[in-house]
């Protein structure tokens, strides 16, 4: 999905009846309406725009890549006092 169609249409759900006409509709009423708007994006798309869902943001996409975890602390702590040595 292009990021012109998604912002076209995110733009068509500030409009209230648009977005509540939307919701209501049914599967076949909502791709008419996409058609009638003028967007090319599958109907699952728009929905999942809906939803809010959609792609991941840098910093979303750093921590499932495990880029920022926020467990991980290197250098590890010293060992403690009296702790067996560990490979």
């Amino acid at each position: 999905m292009s990021a012109e169609q998604v912002q076209a249409f995110l733009k068509l759900l500030e409009d209230a009846k648009f977005k509540a006409a939307f919701q209501a509709a049914t599967a076949e009423a909502r791709r008419a309406m996409l058609t009638k708007a003028g967007l090319k994006i599958p109907l699952e798309e728009a929905e999942a725009a809906l939803k809010g869902e959609g792609e991941l943001s840098e910093q979303e996409l750093g921590k499932v890549a495990g880029g920022d975890a926020g467990i991980i602390s290197w250098p590890p702590p010293p060992p403690e006092e009296g702790a067996p040595d560990q490979l």
